[in-house]
């Protein structure tokens, strides 16, 4: 391989289109390297791309979504048993979406306030051939995203108010 690894997955995801900055986190978060990944506006869309220090055969690649204040009211607002009943559709949509996928509803399905979407890619994976699955792998993950939104927006529909371009904004959570 002409690149090395860290190099080719930079190199796919600028000739995406995604702004990519360097990933900077906390000292407990232990990665040994890693990417900020950014959709191009109007859509707002941020991953993670990273080697974990320790499992450095592999690259993870993480979306995290905040659950917005107004949704959180709407959640709170219901019983124990609806918002897991909310929760068990909010999986299995996502699930259904990415069925290889690792997801995490933080702290817990019946508290929920963020929701993880992680993709293992193991590095020999990765060649010059590779980036049309890895590129897959990425847009599954965005795919992810609009199911969360969409997800939260049926239940309970929430209108923001305009932005300051006096747009709507393109997607709402």
């Amino acid at each position: 391989m002409s690149l090395q690894e860290d190099e080719l997955v930079s190199k796919w995801l600028i000739e995406e289109g995604f702004n990519v900055r360097k990933l900077e986190t906390q000292p407990h978060f232990r990665i040994a390297w890693g990417l900020d990944v950014f959709t191009q506006p109007p859509l707002h869309i941020n991953l993670k791309v990273f080697r974990p220090e320790g499992r450095e055969d592999r690259y993870v690649l993480l979306l995290g979504v905040a659950v917005s204040p107004e949704h959180k009211k709407k959640l709170s607002e219901l019983s124990v048993e609806e918002v897991l009943k909310f929760s068990s559709k909010l999986m299995y949509r996502i699930i259904a979406v990415c069925p290889t996928c690792n997801i995490g509803l933080q702290p817990s399905p019946i508290d929920l306030q963020a929701i993880t979407v992680a993709r293992v890619v193991f590095r020999n994976e990765l060649s010059e051939n590779y980036k049309p699955r890895f590129v897959e792998h990425i847009y599954r993950l965005m795919n992810t995203f609009f199911t969360i939104v969409s997800t939260f927006n049926e239940d309970f529909p929430v209108i923001p108010p305009k932005t300051r371009t006096g747009k709507e904004p393109s997607t709402i959570l």
